[in-house]
């Protein structure tokens, strides 16, 4: 009983450290996207008193404002919602919301395709190592991780939408317009974001599987008899994807840039098409906003795969 309470205790403060951590990122992260945008080539004063404010009212505000108060005011639109519009008379709030659901679901398909995938293929060339389909895997995922996304989206183009033309090429239809137009849409954009992360999931985890296995409960499990098939699945794989899922956590900014290049390729009207665009049409205002909620989603992901892993594995409760 000792140990279980002192075990809860320890869990209870490694997630209270991890959200005391996770706001001072926030703070830090937003203090220097808000110092930024001040000196870069569009006023972050804008986004104070709205693109319809005169060259007057800005000046008197830049004068008068301290630092900390406008920075306060930044943060209070932020969280208000009170984001205007971009540049060309857009509400950024509509834009964001519309782009953010693209961007998601395209995520949400990646990692339901690359993390089964990714534990199917390490578990099954993990049963014997250095064998054929171990060695074939090891090539593959090196091959596939040296290549740059946007070079595997342009080989699934010419797969898949010449060659065999089963997806369009690009473009993007709403679920609600069709399931199945849906799906074809984006369903080459998130194959190729799943390859990328399968390669680096894939090497992680049979990592991991291979210390598993070399651990005497293996062994033990081993001499009784036990099925590798058996052991592999039941045994070594649930303290093994403890490094698979701090990786998952940890490569969501990973995830959410690659998101940016292949929206871009595939003409997918996403969040990461949306930062791009407003990066090369210099919309400070947009730009800032959206990296303003990446922070705090990559923040946010990292924390909750961190407590993940704790309640996976409690032993590491206690380890600093």
């Amino acid at each position: 009983m000792v140990t279980i309470f002192t075990m809860q205790e320890g869990l209870r403060n490694k997630i209270a450290k991890e959200i005391f951590f996770l706001l001072i990122a926030f703070f830090t992260v937003s203090i220097l996207v808000f110092s930024l945008s001040s000196f870069s080539s569009g006023n972050i004063y804008y986004f104070i008193l709205g693109e319809s404010a005169d060259s007057t009212r800005i000046a008197e505000f830049e004068d008068d404002e301290p630092f900390l108060l406008s920075y306060f005011e930044f943060l209070k639109d932020f969280f208000t919602l009170d984001w205007g519009e971009n540049l060309q008379g857009y509400s950024i709030l509509d834009l964001v919301r519309e782009r953010s659901a693209v961007t998601l679901e395209i995520m949400l398909i990646t990692l339901i395709i690359s993390i089964p995938l990714s534990v199917v293929l390490s578990c099954l060339s993990i049963r014997k190592e250095h064998g054929l389909l171990d060695r074939a895997t090891d090539l593959a995922m090196l091959t596939v991780f040296s290549l740059p996304s946007f070079s595997i989206a342009f080989f699934l183009i010419l797969v898949f939408s010449f060659y065999i033309p089963v997806f369009p090429i690009s473009g993007y239809i709403s679920m609600e317009t069709s399931i199945s137009g849906n799906l074809r849409t984006v369903f080459l954009p998130s194959l190729a974001l799943s390859v990328m992360h399968t390669s680096l999931y894939v090497r992680v985890l049979k990592k991991s599987l291979s210390r598993e296995m070399g651990k005497n409960y293996i062994r033990g499990a081993i001499a009784r008899g036990k099925r590798a098939d058996y052991i592999v699945f039941s045994e070594a794989l649930r303290p093994a994807s403890v490094s698979l899922i701090a990786l998952s956590g940890q490569s969501a900014s990973t995830l959410i840039a690659g998101s940016a290049v292949t929206e871009t390729v595939f003409s997918i009207p996403g969040l990461g098409s949306l930062i791009v665009s407003a990066a090369m049409q210099r919309d400070v205002k947009t730009a800032t906003i959206i990296l303003m909620l990446v922070a705090i989603a990559v923040s946010v992901i990292g924390v909750a795969s961190r407590i993940i892993c704790l309640a996976v594995d409690p032993r590491g409760v206690g380890n600093e």
